[in-house]
């Protein structure tokens, strides 16, 4: 069974003062109304991440109310500001040591550092994505890689099919990380992860209808699963092109690669994103300023054809990762998982994320302006 990316948090909604103003006649005017559309939006926005809300009255015992609510102290406060409130100094009060942040409707003029909602109900939906547990201090570094192979089969992995997914789990810990297939649909990761663990209906895949759903445990919790690991790629078998079609004529499926692979690094500590053997796929996945990786068991040769961040290598040789191919080319789940639990996958994981603090410390940005060559 795969572990959940995250888990709920609680979320508390300080509810604005309601106005002498009277009940409204049919959908104009009205202070509790107003209240009562805020409060709405704010409990979609923290439903859509996955978190729960409560909500407590303005009052002078609000923070105490607060911790009361719930069973473990809440990790967020959201301030609910009325329509001609303004934001004073000192509001909202120093009575919590969590983060607050104030929240207003829209149509009225919102106060600094006030989100306005819904207009802003998307920024609302990451930060509370963002939000960490009560003590747990800062927040961990969301990481990501492109991985790109040169080796045997059609994408450049037949030796270690299992090594990306590896990657995958070694570096993010079971539940905490994404594999993106971003190798089209005639990519095998994702044929090999959906023979292996069929995607139940509900879960979500490229060929999605609508804008990218909002990251964070909601997100997440419907991606397909493998023993810790999420995937995001795979198709229905009916949205593979047949033996005449192209990639190309299947493009709108792959339209959304770059939302697809923000929204996967932004839920989960640690994003793979596999581009197979095609450099195009990884220039559009790193382009963002991630850190490109070359996959092989080859001598490099002069003038490759890509330049990237970091090597991992079947012989280890001139500052390469070095990898063994047999310890992730079983077929199956446990095979791959037994090998992440051995001494070798443990040190590969320890020497991936050296290397990964090395290239964020050295203040590259990740381009790939200068590693990519016709």
């Amino acid at each position: 069974m795969a572990v959940p990316a995250s888990s709920p948090l609680i979320i508390v909604f300080v509810a604005p003062p309601e106005t002498d103003a009277p009940e409204p006649h049919g959908l104009i005017g009205g202070g509790r109304f107003l209240t009562d559309l805020l409060r709405a939006e704010v409990a979609a926005c923290v439903a859509a991440v996955g978190h729960r809300l409560h909500v407590v009255p303005r009052s002078e015992g609000w923070a105490e109310e607060a911790d009361t609510v719930a069973a473990v102290p809440p990790a967020l406060i959201l301030w609910g500001l009325a329509p001609a409130e303004g934001a004073a100094p000192d509001t909202p009060p120093t009575g919590s040591d969590r983060p607050v942040v104030p929240v207003t409707l829209g149509g009225v003029a919102a106060p600094c550092g006030a989100l306005t909602l819904p207009v802003e109900s998307r920024t609302l939906c990451r930060t509370l994505a963002r939000v960490a547990p009560p003590g747990a201090g800062a927040e961990a570094p969301r990481r990501a890689a492109v991985l790109v192979h040169q080796g045997d089969g059609p994408d450049g992995d037949d030796r270690w099919p299992g090594l990306s997914w590896a990657l995958t789990l070694l570096g993010g810990g079971p539940g905490r990380g994404v594999l993106v297939d971003a190798q089209g649909p005639r990519g095998s990761l994702s044929a090999r992860l959906r023979a292996l663990v069929p995607p139940t209906s509900g879960r979500l895949g490229w060929q999605t209808t609508g804008p990218v759903p909002v990251p964070g445990p909601a997100l997440v919790a419907r991606l397909p699963g493998a023993d810790g690991v999420r995937w995001w790629g795979w198709t229905a078998p009916g949205d593979w092109p047949g033996p005449s079609e192209s990639s190309e004529e299947h493009r709108p499926l792959w339209a959304e690669l770059e939302a697809c692979v923000q929204a996967a690094h932004e839920a989960s500590t640690w994003t793979v994103v596999d581009a197979g053997r095609d450099l195009d796929r990884a220039r559009e996945a790193a382009a963002g300023g991630v850190p490109l990786v070359l996959c092989t068991d080859r001598p490099l040769p002069d003038g490759l054809a890509v330049r990237p961040d970091m090597v991992l290598q079947a012989a280890g040789a001139g500052g390469a990762v070095p990898f063994r191919p047999a310890d992730w080319a079983g077929t199956s789940l446990a095979a791959w998982g037994r090998s992440a639990r051995r001494g070798p996958g443990r040190r590969l994981a320890a020497e991936v994320g050296l290397r990964l603090e090395q290239w964020a410390g050295a203040g590259t940005g990740g381009a790939l302006t200068g590693r990519i060559h016709a």
